[in-house]
Formats: structure tokens, C-alpha cells, sequence
């Protein structure tokens, strides 16, 4: 490459003294050809553009990722995905139902391992990006272990689906879509992540677990968690205690969290949610329990609903991975 270069300079000296006179663009054309001749050009990888298709045997992503469609990990493949990839959807919107095609369905395995520095990125491939330009990355029927770590999520209709599965999601960010995360049964632990500006932080359905979300800074939505009901019968499942005891012991633990400043709702437990929820040590923003309860939707708004039993409360923010300095709230 040395020489290269070198002979570069002395033929480019050369022409600058040659008797001929030159334009100076054509000049400028001229030095630029001998560049090319002399210095090879380091390559530049083209995105990888994938439409609808199955992917059948382990595979690794790395650098610009663009999908148009359905991509499909089969049950037998595991997708690797490399630290710095970003992955981008385009907004393709066939049965127009207002939300973009473009989905990642894991039937097999992934790991998408990030760093801090390079972090991996799902996002919308549209010049003006949206909410809701592209469906989701969804894990479903997963007979591996999934890990996504230092991810981010935008623009999507829910950023991540884990339905069926086993997963540890950690250190990602989940911002401007519709949800952030959504999930039914499933072996799930939600740790030191960021929710914030999305329509809806985490929604859940069902809680045979067990599910741990533990640790996240969740504010800034409209809805911070959002309890919906179930399109089955929870109890061929389980049944729910009946001697007092919350219906999620044993199934689901939301502690040590940072839930406050959503718009409408900290806590929503929807319709037909008729057993209390216990949800004790997260920070609320207060300490002042009445003030609390004005940012949960629970029985004190809608006798039908159970209630969210969420003293004891923490006093001071949670130290996460995205967290601001610890807060300290005092007692009016």
C-alpha cells in the first residue's frame, strides 16, 4: 500500500509539471482516475435486503440490515446478532390496517448481544419514521434460550412479543412505539431496561410465569403497565388463590422499579381483572400513598377490579442502567 501510495504522488507530481495544459476539472478527473488505479478502495458492504423468507439454519447479522416483509427464524436456527447492527423495516402496509408489515417471528433461537457503545438497533427504515412503521420482533414457541441485551426499539407497533417462550431481556431501550413490550405465558426476566415515550410501556395478559420485571426506569408514556384480560380462561391454567393472597404470587414479581410520570397511568389494571395485584417496592414518583394511588387505575376507580397492593413503597429512585441521580422524595 506504501508503494502505492507513493507511485501516486510521483505520477500526480508528474502531470502537475507536464508541458500539456489541462482544464482544471479535467485535471481533478485525471488525479482522481490515477487515485483509483493506485490506492484500491476500501470496500463497502452493501445493507443486507431481506423480504419474505425463512431462514432455516443458524445465522449472524452484523452491519445494515433492511427488511421488507416477514423474516421467519425456523425451529432448528438460531439468529446471532452482532453488537452495532442496526436492523431497519420498511414501512410496508399491505392490508392497511395502519401498522407496517415488517416483523422478525422467532420460532428457533436469538441472541442479540449488544454493548453499551454499540448498541443494536431495531428501527424504522422510513426517511420521517413513525409509530407503528413496522410490526414487531416477536419470540414465539421458542424452545431456546433468548437474550437480547443493550438493544433499542422504535417506531414500532410493539418493539418485542414473547408468547410462549423463554427470555432475559436487558440494558435496552424501548422508545416512540405504540409498546414497548408485550407478553402472555411465558419464562421471562425483564431487568435494568428503559421505557419512555411510547404510547404504552410493558402490557401483559397472562401470568403463569414465572416473569420477574425488576429494575426499570418505566416513564414518560401514557401507560406505564397495563394489565389487559386474557382471550383464555386463566384458570386452566392455575386458580387463583382464594384465601387472600394476591392472584400473581408465585407467577409474577414487579419490584425495584422506577414507574412514574406517565401521562395517564402509572399502574392500569384493565377489565375483568378482579384479583388484587401486589406490586410493593417500586418508586412511584411519592411518598405520599394517596398521591400514588391517583396514578393507578384499580378497584378505588372501578369497584369491578381488584386492588393494586403497593405499599410498602420505596422513598427514593431506583439506581439503573439509564437511571438519572438517585431521588430522594420526602413526606409532605
Amino acid at each position: 500500500m506504501l508503494r502505492s501510495s507513493n507511485n501516486f504522488l510521483i505520477f500526480s507530481n508528474q502531470l502537475k509539471t507536464a508541458p500539456l495544459k489541462f482544464s482544471y476539472s479535467l485535471y481533478i478527473l485525471l488525479l482522481y482516475a490515477i487515485y483509483l488505479i493506485y490506492c484500491p478502495l476500501k470496500a463497502i458492504a452493501s445493507p443486507l435486503l431481506l423480504h419474505n423468507e425463512v431462514i432455516k439454519t443458524n445465522t449472524t447479522w452484523s452491519g445494515e440490515i433492511n427488511i421488507d416483509g416477514v423474516v421467519v427464524i425456523s425451529r432448528k436456527a438460531t439468529l446471532t446478532i452482532s453488537p452495532g447492527t442496526r436492523i431497519t423495516f420498511i414501512n410496508t402496509d399491505r392490508n392497511a390496517d395502519g401498522i407496517g408489515d415488517g416483523e422478525i417471528r422467532v420460532l428457533g433461537g436469538i441472541k442479540a448481544e449488544g454493548t453499551q457503545k454499540s448498541p443494536i438497533i431495531f428501527d424504522s427504515g422510513e426517511e420521517k419514521p413513525n409509530v407503528k412503521d413496522w410490526s414487531y420482533l416477536m419470540i414465539f414457541t421458542s424452545p431456546a434460550f433468548n437474550h437480547l441485551a443493550w438493544c433499542e426499539f422504535h417506531h414500532a407497533f410493539s418493539g418485542l412479543q414473547v408468547h410462549f417462550s423463554t427470555l432475559i431481556i436487558e440494558n435496552c431501550i424501548f422508545s416512540l412505539n405504540n409498546e414497548g413490550i408485550r407478553f402472555g405465558r411465558a419464562d421471562l426476566t425483564v431487568k435494568g431496561n428503559s421505557f419512555f415515550s411510547n404510547d404504552i410501556g410493558i402490557r401483559f395478559t397472562r401470568m403463569e410465569g414465572p416473569v420477574k420485571i425488576t429494575e426499570n426506569d418505566i416513564h414518560n408514556n401514557r401507560i406505564g403497565l397495563f394489565l389487559v384480560p386474557s382471550g383464555q380462561n386463566i384458570r386452566d391454567f392455575f386458580e387463583p388463590d382464594r384465601g387472600g393472597k394476591p392472584w400473581n404470587t408465585g407467577h409474577l414479581q414487579i419490584t425495584s422499579n422506577n414507574i412514574h410520570n406517565n401521562s395517564w397511568y402509572n399502574l392500569d389494571l384493565g377489565e375483568k381483572q378482579i384479583w388484587d395485584l401486589e406490586i410493593s417496592n417500586n418508586f412511584w414518583g411519592s411518598d405520599n400513598p394517596v398521591k400514588i394511588l391517583t396514578s393507578i387505575f384499580d378497584q378505588h376507580r372501578d369497584n369491578s377490579l381488584g386492588r393494586a397492593l403497593f405499599e410498602p413503597h420505596a422513598t427514593n429512585s431506583f439506581q439503573t442502567p439509564f437511571s438519572s441521580p438517585n431521588i430522594s422524595i420526602t413526606s409532605p
